[in-house]
Order: structure tokens, then C-alpha cells, then sequence
């Protein structure tokens, strides 16, 4: 394969971009239907693309292609180049990103229909996508550190889409202030260690060299390590930086979709993986990822549990399985969490892609207003079901594979992070089929869809005309249940985990439930699912009941911790506004103002004083004239 061709896996996106903004909007807005050709075109050849790069580096030596660099800019002796990292690492995240971006295109086309903004969103999706497969494709930390704000900065957009609700920009604000916390901590990484390396390099490579050979200091390492981490904390929404993410459910779900599976979040993780040897040389720094996502993973499931919004609910389980990933990659195996970020990708893709099909058909998200939709929507229903099956890790479904990995990998490192983990595993599980139980299962509740919905109208018994979504949305649904079954066999023979250079460790379609850490998870997994059916299928208990006898705990989840509120009124308002920014203000009003203002006061006294020399009466000037000739002569007397 041609080297110049791999460039176009994420040029192509980029083009997309530039002919829709540039060509199809100002001039052809009436055709907006092309905007969408467009972009699913640009992102199908990326993917077509990106599996002949994974058949070459699966057959390269080493697992990688070397493609040669480009010079970007020479500024006096100091040259910047742009070029490429292809290895097994890159390859398999190029084909997540592309994959699942080209289904979700092609789900917008149903989704979007008749949307005023139709083409101002497929040229950000675009954008988006593109800036993805720049920064997986990086090889220096400067080139991944533009694609990565240019992620940030797509995510803004996409989030406050619908900029007129007032709520959409709120949360794109959330989005990009909180995740600009987290690049702080990345910048200044990225800062120290050009600063620090002998030869001044941000080269990839060179620095996991550097690490690996001892050139970089233990404690700098460490620090190095932890502000790379702060940035991926950022992106993937792990604890303290997690609030932005239930938030960005404001903007269209397919974007939901693609930030959950393939894109901003992903990053995070992704960055941490790229950048392991520098975390893999300092236990401090890995101990730091195990333990936020291990705690990470637990607490957002907390949140799960009670939240009555179903794509919020989908946004609380990314956070966790997120949690999940950083968990596998603090416990030193990078296969394990990079696997589950590659399963994680489809089932939670699907998750919200049927949160979508749903919202098309009510009209609302809040599922205390949905429940009987199984016979009305029996597509959604069943890859949706297949989706949560995988997601609450029920063999053979792919999410168990992933799951039981990372247990695997924690059980050996450390036993109190196993056990945040399995407990996770059974709440997991539960707040996956309350969903599937309070949306699909009883009986109509009456939603938003009742006299607003999307067309609907009502059948003649008081609820509105549900029906099935449209071929374009259903499609890519059923496509993507597939591989939730499916994709976690690739790691069955211990191909995945030696594709990314770990020892493989085979595993068996069958013989994985002789293991007794698989049957333990199992079980688990399976009790959350049965508690579930009790509480919201067969209400053996009450979930009201349930709600007042543990009425602080529920208070404490359905309120996120108060979290929020804290950091409104702490950071925001504190610590911002009158202590930060009450600051800039004296600074500015004494220090700045005063400068400024005193020039000119003293501009306007020194006037006002010559002024009075100035008074038009010529007898003065006569007088001023006949004293100065009287001075001068005084002068020249006494000089001689």
C-alpha cells in the first residue's frame, strides 16, 4: 500500500469538511441531502482505507509501517515535521474510529431528516472524525496535542448544536471549561518533557526510548506521567473531570453516540495507552490510573442506577466502563483495557443509536414516560436488548471477553480494585435492563409524543401511533448488534492481546466458563439482571419502596454528589469569580487603570500649570521678555 494513501484516512474527513462548508452550504443549500453523500463517502474511504493498513500491519515486521515524514515549517535551525505512527495500536483505533463513524453517519441521515442545520452537522462530523484519526495517527506529541484540541474543540460544537436552547450552550461550555482543566495538566507535560529530553524532541518513539533507557528522571517521569493522565482524565470524564459528560446528552444523539464510542472519550484512553512506557517506568503513576478508574468505574454506576433520563443513564455506564479501561491500563496490560475500549465501541454505539430510535418514536427521553415499546419497536428492542446483554458482560456476548480480562488483570494486581470492579459488574447489569424494563417492557406511560412527537398521531385508545424507525436508522442498529456479539471472539486464541505485543493468553469459546473468575462475573452480572426484573419486570419489590429505604443513598446519587453544585460554587464562584477574578480586577482597576489614568492626570495638570503662563496680556509678555534679558545679563556678568 501506497504511503501517501494512508494520509487520506483522516485528509478525507477534512475534505469533506471543506467541500460542505465551503461549496454545499453557500451555494447549494437546497441539495442538503448531499452534505450527508459526502461525508459518508469521505468516511467510507477512510475505512476502506484503514482495513488495508490493518491487513499491512498485521503483516508488517513488528506490526508497523513506516511512512515517511513531511516537513511542516523550518523557523532558523529548529524544523517541524508532520508524520505517522502506524502500528498495531493505530490500526485497530483507526478502524473503531472510522467504523463506527461511518454507521453513525449513515443513522444521522434518518435521525437529522428535515433539520434546519442538516449540513452545518455533517460538515462538523466530518471535522470531528477527521480530527480523531489525526490524533490516533500521530507520531509526536506536538501533532497529537492539535488533533487533540481540535477534538475539544468539534465536541463544542456538536454539544451546543441546537445553540438556541439555552441548555445545549450551557453544556458545550461545561464540556469544553472542564476538558480545557485536564489540557492544562497535558500541556505542561508536553512542555517538561521537550524541555527535559536531551535532544529536545516530542517524537513519540524517542521519548518512550528515553523512558525505557532511564534518561528521564524517576520523579520527573512520574510528574510527567500524572499530567499526560490529567489530560486523559479530561477527555474520558474520569473522576473529578466526569461532569461534563451527562451533560453533552444536550446535543443530537448520534453525536452522543459517537463521543461515547469512537471519539472524545476514547481519546483519553487512547493517549494513556500511546504513552504507556513513560506510565509502565513509574509505579506511582500507574497506581494513580488504576485507582481513579477503579473508582471512577464504580461511582458513575451509582448514578446509573437512579437516573430517569435513558440517555443519561448510557452516558453514567461510559463513564464507568471508561473507568473500566483505566483500570486494565493501571494494572500494566494495555490489551486488556484497549480491548474493551475496541468492544465497548459497538454494544455502547448501539446503546444510544436505540436511545435515538426511541426519541424519534416518543419524543422524549425520560423513561418514565415510555415502558410497552417491545411490540411497537421490535428492531430497537432487539439489538437494544443484545446491547445491554453485552454491556453487563453475559457470555458469549463480546463485553463479556473484554470484561473478564480486565477482572483478570485486577484480581492479580490487587484485590480491593477487584473487588470495586465486580461490584460494578453487578450494578452494571441492573441499571441495563431497569432501562430495557422501564422503556420496552408494560404497558404505553404517555410521552412527549402524544400530540408532539415526530408525526405521530394517536391510534384511538389515548396513545400515540408508536412506530418502528425508518430503514436508515434500523441498519446500522442491526449492524452494530452484530458485532457486540461477535467482535469479543477476537482475542479467543489470545490474537488481539498478541497483536498489541502482550503475552497471549488463550482463552476458548467455552472453556473461558471452567474459569472460576468468568463464572464469579458471570453470576454476578447475572444477579444485577434478576434484581432488575424483580424490581422493574415482575415489581416483586417496589422501586418507590426501595427509593425511601435508602433514601440518603438515593438523594446522594440522584443528586451526582452534589458535585455540581460544589464546583459552581467553590471554583466558579469562589474561587473564580471573587477571588481569581476579583483579583484581576484590583489589579486591573489599580494597577493598570492607575497607570494609565495617572498619565493622563498628570498630562492634564502639567497643562493646566503652563496654562497660566499663557494669560494673552501683552504687558506680561513685555515684562516676562524684560526680566529674562535682565537674567541672562545677570549670568554673563558673573560668568566673567
Amino acid at each position: 500500500m501506497a504511503s501517501q494513501l494512508v494520509w487520506l484516512i483522516f485528509l478525507l474527513p477534512f475534505l469533506s469538511f471543506a467541500v460542505i462548508s465551503l461549496v454545499v452550504r453557500p451555494f447549494l443549500n437546497g441539495s442538503a441531502r448531499l452534505s450527508g453523500y459526502i461525508a459518508i463517502a469521505a468516511i467510507g474511504g477512510s475505512l476502506a482505507l484503514s482495513l488495508l493498513v490493518l491487513q499491512e500491519v498485521i503483516r508488517a515486521p513488528g506490526h508497523e509501517l513506516l511512512i515517511p515524514r513531511v516537513t511542516w515549517v523550518v523557523i532558523g535551525t529548529t524544523e517541524l515535521d508532520l508524520g505517522l505512527l502506524v502500528d498495531s495500536l493505530t490500526a485497530v483505533m483507526l478502524v473503531v474510529v472510522s467504523g463506527v463513524s461511518l454507521l453513525v453517519q449513515i443513522y444521522s441521515q434518518g435521525y437529522m431528516h428535515g433539520d434546519a442545520g442538516y449540513s452545518r452537522y455533517f460538515a462538523f462530523m466530518s471535522l470531528f472524525t477527521g480530527s480523531m484519526l489525526g490524533l490516533v495517527m500521530a507520531d509526536n506529541l506536538l501533532q497529537l496535542f492539535v488533533f487533540w484540541e481540535g477534538v475539544g474543540l468539534c465536541s463544542y460544537l456538536l454539544i451546543g448544536f441546537w445553540f438556541h436552547r439555552p441548555s445545549a450552550a450551557n453544556a458545550a461550555k461545561k464540556a469544553f471549561i472542564v476538558t480545557r482543566a485536564g489540557d492544562f495538566g497535558l500541556l505542561v507535560a508536553i512542555l517538561a518533557l521537550y524541555a527535559s529530553s536531551q535532544a529536545g524532541t516530542l517524537n513519540i518513539k524517542e521519548l518512550h526510548l528515553l523512558a525505557e533507557t532511564g534518561a528521564l528522571g524517576g520523579t520527573f517521569l512520574t510528574w510527567a506521567a500524572i499530567g499526560i493522565f490529567a489530560g486523559a482524565a479530561g477527555k474520558s470524564a474520569q473522576f473529578p473531570l466526569h461532569t461534563w459528560l451527562p451533560d453533552a446528552m444536550e446535543g443530537p444523539t448520534p453525536v452522543s453516540s459517537l463521543i461515547h464510542a469512537a471519539t472524545m472519550v476514547a481519546a483519553g484512553v487512547f493517549l494513556v495507552a500511546r504513552m504507556f512506557p513513560l506510565f509502565e517506568h513509574s509505579s506511582q503513576a500507574l497506581a494513580t490510573v488504576a485507582v481513579i478508574g477503579a473508582f471512577t468505574a464504580i461511582f458513575a454506576a451509582t448514578m446509573g442506577l437512579v437516573a430517569p433520563d435513558i440517555k443519561r443513564v448510557i452516558a453514567y455506564s461510559t463513564i464507568s466502563q471508561l473507568g473500566y479501561m483505566m483500570l486494565g491500563l493501571g494494572m500494566g496490560s494495555v490489551a486488556a483495557g484497549i480491548f474493551h475500549l475496541f468492544n465497548h465501541a459497538f454494544f455502547k454505539c448501539l446503546l444510544f443509536l436505540g436511545a435515538g430510535s426511541v426519541n424519534h418514536a416518543t419524543g422524549t427521553f425520560d423513561m418514565r414516560q415510555m415502558g410497552g415499546l417491545r411490540r411497537r419497536m421490535p428492531w430497537t428492542f432487539f439489538t437494544f436488548v443484545i446491547a445491554s446483554l453485552s454491556l453487563a458482560g453475559i457470555w458469549p456476548l463480546s463485553g463479556f471477553w473484554s470484561k473478564d480480562e480486565i477482572l483478570a488483570v485486577a484480581f492479580q494486581g490487587n484485590f480491593i480494585l477487584f473487588l470495586l470492579a465486580l461490584a460494578t459488574v453487578f450494578m452494571t447489569a441492573f441499571y441495563s435492563f431497569r432501562v430495557i424494563f422501564l422503556t420496552f417492557a408494560g404497558s404505553y406511560r404517555g410521552g412527549a409524543s402524544a400530540g408532539a412527537g415526530h408525526g405521530s398521531q394517536g391510534d384511538g385508545h389515548g396513545a400515540p401511533s408508536l412506530h418502528e424507525s425508518p430503514a436508515v436508522m434500523v441498519v446500522p442498529m442491526v449492524a452494530l448488534s452484530v458485532m457486540a456479539i461477535i467482535s469479543g471472539w477476537f482475542n479467543l486464541g489470545g490474537e488481539f492481546s498478541g497483536f498489541l505485543g502482550e503475552k497471549a493468553h488463550p482463552l476458548g469459546f467455552f472453556g473461558a466458563l471452567a474459569n472460576p473468575l468468568a463464572l464469579l462475573s458471570l453470576g454476578v452480572a447475572v444477579a444485577g439482571i434478576v434484581a432488575a426484573y424483580g424490581v422493574y419486570g415482575a415489581r416483586w419489590v417496589s422501586a418507590e419502596g426501595l427509593g425511601r429505604a435508602f433514601a440518603p443513598l438515593y438523594n446522594v446519587f440522584i443528586h451526582k454528589y452534589w458535585l455540581d453544585e460544589l464546583y459552581e460554587t467553590v471554583f466558579v464562584r469562589w474561587f473564580l469569580y471573587t477571588f481569581i477574578f476579583g483579583l484581576m480586577e484590583l489589579f486591573d482597576t489599580y494597577i493598570v487603570d492607575g497607570l494609565v489614568n495617572g498619565a493622563a492626570s498628570l498630562a492634564l495638570g502639567g497643562g493646566r500649570a503652563l496654562r497660566r503662563l499663557q494669560t494673552g496680556q501683552l504687558q506680561a509678555y513685555g515684562m516676562a521678555i524684560f526680566l529674562g534679558v535682565l537674567a541672562l545679563g545677570l549670568i554673563m556678568v558673573l560668568i566673567r
